[in-house]
């Protein structure tokens, strides 16, 4: 998987974000609404997982996404006018695309080494072979139509998904 070389602080001022990267609640309530509706469709009792596989996947698969851009947030805009209004802002991530593996990648190695730690902490599992197996799942189930053929481990991205939701919460609330 590829790892982030540098190792800028986790307080880095960032030009184009106004204040500090850090954890974003925002981001990471996005990601657990995808955890959620992909839940619903997986705990309720008599549905057919196999008429479902793809909304399954592109929900979790972007739950882990959206968890993992949640680590490192920041603003754009905002601070307050002269006469006392706040301005408005816009919430982003500094990590971009949708491959689970650059997406980490793209976070500093202070953020991935926490990641770790809590996602193994959280759910029992290693990060790597979870990240590595489901990376391109939200681009191979969201264009399933483009694809021939393909095979998904429900199991393995339902963990993930859950697992990062849990461990960048953990993360979150640890470096506010």
């Amino acid at each position: 998987m590829p790892r982030r070389k540098d190792s800028r602080s986790s307080t880095r001022q960032n030009r184009e974000f106004s204040g500090v990267i850090r954890p974003n609640g925002r981001i990471w309530a996005s990601a657990k609404q995808f955890y959620r509706a992909a839940e619903q469709i997986w705990t309720t009792e008599g549905v057919d997982l196999n008429a479902f596989v793809f909304p399954l996947i592109v929900n979790y698969a972007l739950c882990a996404e959206l968890s993992l851009k949640a680590a490192e947030g920041g603003a754009v805009g905002g601070g307050v006018t002269s006469d006392g209004l706040v301005k408005a802002a816009k919430i982003m991530s500094t990590a971009h695309g949708h491959n689970l593996s650059y997406v980490f990648a793209s976070l500093e190695l202070p953020t991935q080494a926490a990641i770790e730690s809590e996602f193994l902490e959280a759910s029992g599992e290693q990060l790597a072979p979870l990240l590595a197996e489901c990376s391109d799942y939200f681009i191979q189930a969201r264009y399933a139509y483009e694809q021939i053929g393909g095979s998904y481990d429900l199991t393995g991205i339902r963990t993930l998904a859950k697992g990062l939701l849990d461990a960048v919460k953990a993360y979150g609330t640890k470096n506010p």
